[in-house]
């Protein structure tokens, strides 16, 4: 699904962007789903670098994990690399109404 599409359909859209062969990205999982419970008006996306390669270099993703949030269709947060649901929480919280 495009992204133009997702961010039509979800007001905050937070994509992360990851590789199956990474290892910080497989971490990140459990971290996500927690932040679902500490966020719930957050919608997830998942983008395989390795499978949707054009989208992956449109936003410019040189390494993963990349987390990248959306609000109201505009990009306003990116971050490269791992951090804890609580950190990401406090770092997303003020991007959400």
């Amino acid at each position: 699904m495009p992204i133009s599409e997702l961010t039509a359909r979800h007001e905050y859209l937070l994509i992360d962007f990851y590789a199956d062969w990474c290892e910080p990205c497989k971490w990140l999982n459990p971290v996500l789903e927690e932040l679902k419970t500490k966020l719930p008006q957050l919608h997830i996306h998942k983008i395989n670098v390795d499978v949707e390669t054009a989208v992956a270099n449109s936003f410019d993703i040189r390494s993963v994990p990349v987390l990248v949030l959306f609000v109201e269709g505009k990009l306003v947060w990116r971050m490269n690399g791992f951090k804890l649901a609580k950190e990401l929480a406090e770092e997303l919280k003020p991007h959400l109404n």
